[in-house]
């Protein structure tokens, strides 16, 4: 799968014809001419997606400038093909793909991620706490498990900062530029280290040097990357740099994805921060699994009090569980209520939505869901984007929602950290 394009730009209906370059044989998708990035093996373009009216990205793989033959073009392509049967949170979404041999190139239409890629992003902003950075690695090793579990199992080969890519909304992350085995061997025919058959460590190696890259701010690819164990010494905090260590480690030593996902750097820890770096605010996206009942009427509820943490019911708690007051908050058309008790460092909430109801309506809808909320890998703001998703929310709503959830933290995390 290649890479997903970066674009600050939106579509507006009153784009000019002139403006298209390309469309798709199925009439579905619309390229527009200037280029949004450009690497080695590709060029990526901005498109539209008529028929939903979204944007994408196209790219491009030609084989004059890859001096390809027509023979090497058709395994490129069917390699960048298998990106098509891909489906993970953590993968950019291939839509569609196909050869066109009059021109001699390989059309990929994937996902168009705006914020760019984690190499752009972290640069953008070097005010990151440890928590952010676990946020990130978090789903990254998801999305590499899924790879390595697959029968065969995929090997990414070529992972790198800037071949994941960042929502900056939410935090989300998806590892792009898949499916280019028959490249790779160009990407690296002066590393003497990676020549011959690639497996799964390649992987968690590369992504140990994305690490030491979000930590230490200096630009490190596999193939151009010796200095890494100096560098490895600069990691302060001692867990991030074991854990590093053990990706880094020799080959017989290498932990696996999903092992390193189970690893205790991933535990909680309150005091985790990168020496002489503060938060950024910006969150991750996680796979929410609400427990959900919708019903058509409900209590009609009047709004209370506008900040969560305000008076309400206690909600019931064993024993040795903290308990935290029910918030209720108004939104546009929905009315949030939560309540939450804490149970090992964990906030565990329900989250009751009433709609809105207008005038002359009798009937109110009701979602009831319940999640985990964990102080070290969630934010106010990745909940709110899960919720907004899964549940259509309007703009003010998720908004209204993240922001009511941030003070809540706030307040409640802050006191946790000052006794």
């Amino acid at each position: 799968m290649a890479d997903a394009g970066t674009s600050t730009g939106q579509h507006n209906a009153g784009d000019g014809d002139d403006e298209i370059a390309e469309v798709d044989p199925e009439g579905s998708y619309c390229r527009y001419k200037e280029p949004v990035g450009k690497g080695r093996f590709k060029t990526v373009f901005k498109a539209f997606n008529s028929q939903i009216g979204i944007d994408v990205a196209w790219s491009k793989v030609r084989a004059d400038s890859n001096h390809l033959s027509e023979e090497q073009l058709h395994s490129v392509a069917k390699d960048m093909m298998t990106g098509l049967e891909l489906d993970h949170p953590n993968i950019i979404k291939c839509f569609r793909c196909w050869e066109d041999q009059e021109h001699g190139c390989i059309n990929l239409i994937t996902e168009l991620f705006t914020s760019g890629n984690l190499r752009q992003y972290r640069n953008m902003h070097k005010h990151l706490d440890l928590k952010a950075v676990k946020r990130m690695a978090k789903q990254i090793l998801k999305g590499l498990q899924y790879l390595h579990s697959m029968s065969p199992s995929v090997t990414h080969g070529d992972l790198r900062c800037d071949k994941i890519y960042v929502n900056g909304h939410s935090g989300e992350i998806k590892i792009g530029d898949l499916g280019l085995a028959t490249l790779l061997p160009y990407r690296w025919e002066e590393h003497e280290g990676h020549k011959g058959a690639f497996d799964t460590s390649v992987d968690v190696f590369a992504f140990g040097l994305c690490m030491l890259e979000l930590i230490t701010l200096k630009q490190l690819d596999p193939q151009h990357c010796s200095d890494w164990p100096q560098l490895l010494q600069e990691v302060p905090d001692e867990e991030a740099r074991a854990f590093i260590g053990k990706c880094l480690g020799p080959l017989d030593q290498r932990p696996t994805a999903e092992q390193l996902l189970a690893d205790p750097f991933f535990a909680v820890r309150r005091d985790a921060k990168l020496s002489g770096l503060e938060p950024d605010g910006n969150g991750s996206a996680r796979s929410l699994a609400p427990l959900e009942q919708e019903s058509g009427q409900g209590p009609k509820m009047r709004r209370t009090d506008d900040a969560l943490g305000g008076p309400g019911v206690e909600p019931e708690v064993g024993a040795g569980e903290a308990s935290i007051a029910v918030g209720r908050l108004k939104g546009e058309d929905y009315e949030f209520v939560f309540s939450a008790k804490t149970v090992d460092g964990k906030l565990h909430f329900q989250l009751t939505m009433l709609g809105v109801t207008k005038p002359g309506e009798e009937n109110q809808l009701k979602r009831d869901i319940e999640f985990v909320f964990d102080p070290e890998t969630d934010t106010a703001d990745s909940l709110a984007g899960e919720l907004s998703q899964q549940f259509n929310l309007s703009p003010t709503d998720t908004e209204i929602c993240a922001a009511a959830l941030k003070e809540y933290l706030a307040k409640e995390l802050g006191n946790d950290a000052n006794d």
